[in-house]
């Protein structure tokens, strides 16, 4: 006879228990007296994300409404509160002036269950700090100059393969645009990184490859991820992970059985790369103690970095950087003549010179990355009560903060016709009349991407390879116009790219 009547009153608790802490967590920003746009229960700012609306167009919304009123406002990620930076002065005092108040992204990492997430893009404070300076030690910025002969070798299996099967099909046929770059980049990451040679223009399913598309846990779960965002201590404690255990062992097997090739076996590859730098780290800290040894799982999640942060982003752009050449054929016209004359100046040897003398094709690099911006924002963590100079603000401890890059770079202020793919947007009388921080594909400060020339070598060297040699129109299987994949956080198109490639003379 009591059971409804119990029954009753615990659903009401807890209903009642669930309403005031949502309405407690969506009261924060109104506490603060932070102006912020009124959040939906219990969804926040969030509503529609991943189903009808990807999470730059929810930024973008925000960012035109309130730019201006204030140099951030509130936002909410479902019950997180967070803060949206607008303002480029505060974007630059953030990442670079005043940045050792915010070196921390805030993101989850475990590295005692899940030491794949031991990479520079993950960890914060003193774990951060130690490994930043074992890499900063290597002088590695400097090294990736000699890199390229082994970036070549790679482009130049991909060439081969590429040309083979072009000529099969006659000099013409309708190809996966995005598996053809993807697998370029997987092929540079394997080479580079883990010593591991490749060609997945001929072999696409190899156990490599495979890892590189599944090592995100097969089980894994967006809500118990939030959750280990908002709480690190307690996912570290219930000892969470997000990356699959079989992909785990396998990078680090991978990794300890080319170690132990070149370090044991004295084998030294024909071209300097990453692994190669890695390697002789661990030898020169024995002579030197300015140099601190790399462990061998340090070195794993130093490797993965590049599948983590680079494939995808990448792939992408590449594969956007196509779409648009494809339905501007005078853009790739120019870029084709460009490549040609100035690889003809230098006998046809791509080198770091012909590099840096390909001027438009990275003003269209440059475009694709400001239109088709694959990280849609960067996040910090403030470590320290900081004031924003010139203004009464003040970002608390532990605040943490986005900033809108994509929404940055479709700003009317900073690029003209912001919706339109245009490479003069990058011609340098352009580039040098916009501010600091209107252009962040990379980051900026001691938190950007640390390889980020090096991933600028890779996407030039590709485009140098396919514009060369073939031309690029839609066909049927293209998808215009394109659209983006709303259920990841990268920004990046819905479906694969489709296009016609032709053998050009």
């Amino acid at each position: 006879m009591d059971f409804f009547p119990r029954l009753f009153w615990t659903l009401f608790g807890t209903a009642s228990l669930c309403y005031f802490v949502i309405n407690v967590a969506l009261g924060y920003w109104k506490r603060r007296g932070i102006l912020h746009e009124k959040p939906k229960k219990p969804w926040g700012h969030l509503k529609g994300v991943g189903r009808k609306r990807h999470i730059s167009e929810v930024l973008q919304t925000i960012y035109n409404k309130y730019k201006g009123q204030a140099p951030f406002v509130g936002f909410y990620a479902l019950l997180k509160p967070m803060l949206l930076i607008l303002d480029l002065e505060s974007i630059h005092y953030i990442l670079l002036k005043d940045s050792k108040y915010f070196m921390d992204r805030g993101l989850y990492y475990n590295i005692q269950d899940d030491y794949l997430s031991q990479n520079q893009l993950q960890m914060d404070g003193p774990d951060w700090q130690h490994l930043h300076l074992k890499l900063k030690s290597l002088q590695w910025q400097e090294k990736i100059q000699n890199m390229l002969p082994a970036l070549l070798k790679v482009q130049q299996t991909f060439s081969n393969s590429l040309r083979e099967k072009v000529t099969k099909s006659q000099n013409k046929l309708n190809i996966n645009i995005t598996e053809l770059v993807e697998g370029y980049n997987i092929d540079c990451i394997s080479s580079l990184a883990f010593g591991l040679e490749g060609d997945s223009v001929r072999y696409r399913n190899t156990q490599f490859h495979t890892m590189c598309k599944s090592y995100i846990k097969s089980n894994f779960n967006v809500f118990k991820a939030y959750l280990a965002f908002c709480f690190p201590s307690l996912a570290r404690l219930v000892q969470y992970y997000m990356y699959s255990p079989k992909a785990s062992q396998y990078f680090q097997k991978l990794i300890s059985d080319k170690l132990n090739e070149r370090e044991y076996q004295h084998t030294q590859p024909l071209q300097y790369d990453f692994l190669q730098l890695w390697c002789d780290s661990r030898k020169i800290s024995q002579r030197n103690q300015i140099f601190k040894k790399l462990d061998n799982q340090e070195i794993v999640g130093q490797a993965f970095s590049f599948i983590l942060a680079g494939l995808e982003s990448s792939s992408s752009t590449l594969a956007c950087c196509l779409y648009e050449l494809a339905l501007q054929p005078e853009i790739q016209d120019k870029a084709r003549r460009e490549i040609r004359e100035v690889l003809s100046k230098h006998k046809d040897n791509l080198n770091e010179t012909v590099l840096k003398e390909l001027v438009y094709l990275k003003q269209i690099l440059n475009e694709t990355l400001r239109k088709h911006t694959p990280y849609p924002f960067l996040l910090r963590l403030t470590t320290k009560d900081y004031e924003l100079p010139d203004s009464v603000f003040m970002l608390r401890e532990g605040n943490h903060l986005i900033i809108p890059t994509s929404a940055i770079h479709h700003d009317a202020m900073y690029y003209s016709n912001p919706d339109k793919f245009d490479p003069e947007h990058f011609h340098s009388k352009q580039s040098e009349k916009r501010p600091v921080g209107a252009f962040l594909p990379y980051g900026m400060g001691p938190r950007a991407c640390v390889a980020q020339h090096f991933a600028q070598q890779q996407m030039l060297v590709c485009l140098v390879t396919l514009l060369q040699h073939y031309e690029f129109t839609p066909c049927a299987e293209t998808t215009i116009p394109l659209t983006y994949d709303n259920s990841k956080l990268m920004k990046k198109p819905k479906n694969d790219i489709w296009l016609t490639i032709t053998s050009v003379r």
